[in-house]
Formats: C-alpha cells, sequence, structure tokens
C-alpha cells in the first residue's frame, strides 16, 4: 500500500504527523510504478517478500523533510559523521551483494 500524504501547514520546515492529511491512498500491483514531486510526503506498507525499487532523480532541495514520529528511533540511525571527515559518497553493492539480491529476486519469482 501506498500513501500520499498533503501538509497542512505549508510545505517549509519541520512538520509533525499532525500537520498531514491523506491525499491518495493506492494498493500498488507487482510491475507497477510511479512518481513523486520532491514535495510530497509518502510512506510506502509492504507486505513480506515486497521488493520495492527506490530511484531518486536530481536533488531539488537541499533537505529531505520527514513528520518526526514517523522517523526511525534516533538510536538505529548511522553514526554521525566526525567534523572535519570527508563526505562518505554512495558506493555502488559488491558483486557478492549483487548476486545475492539477483539469487533472492529469482527464488522468489520477481525476476526471470
Amino acid at each position: 500500500m501506498h500513501v500520499v500524504q498533503r501538509r497542512t501547514n505549508g510545505w517549509e520546515g519541520p512538520f509533525t504527523g499532525a500537520d498531514l492529511e491523506p491525499a491518495i491512498v493506492t494498493v500498488e500491483r507487482p510491475g507497477s510504478a510511479y512518481s513523486l514531486g520532491e514535495s510530497m510526503v509518502h510512506q510506502a506498507v509492504t507486505e513480506p517478500c515486497t521488493v520495492t525499487l527506490f530511484v531518486r532523480g536530481p536533488r531539488r532541495k537541499n533537505l529531505s523533510h520527514a513528520a518526526e514520529e514517523l522517523m526511525p528511533p534516533p538510536g538505529s540511525w548511522p553514526a554521525a559523521a566526525v567534523p572535519g571527515d570527508a563526505p562518505e559518497e554512495s558506493q555502488p553493492c559488491t558483486l557478492a551483494e549483487y548476486q545475492n539480491m539477483r539469487t533472492y529476486l529469482i527464488e522468489h519469482d520477481l525476476i526471470g
């Protein structure tokens, strides 16, 4: 299920779930695809064995926002960067990681 929310307190700055109201609720079927604008607030609820691919387009704003109580607890976040450290760029998956993902998708009849 995919829920697109509408902010009720404007589009700038922090917000909480109390500042959201449902705009569109959809049930996505295998093979479905959709795109969202950078101002959309969305939530994806997946079932077991669901595989979702998020492809992020060019950055349109400096910061992504999420309703505070909907974020994972801070204890589960990666460690903060140490001042002066170089930024860590995204890394492609290793060959072994790719093979594991591909095997999983084949075993679950998601790809051929």
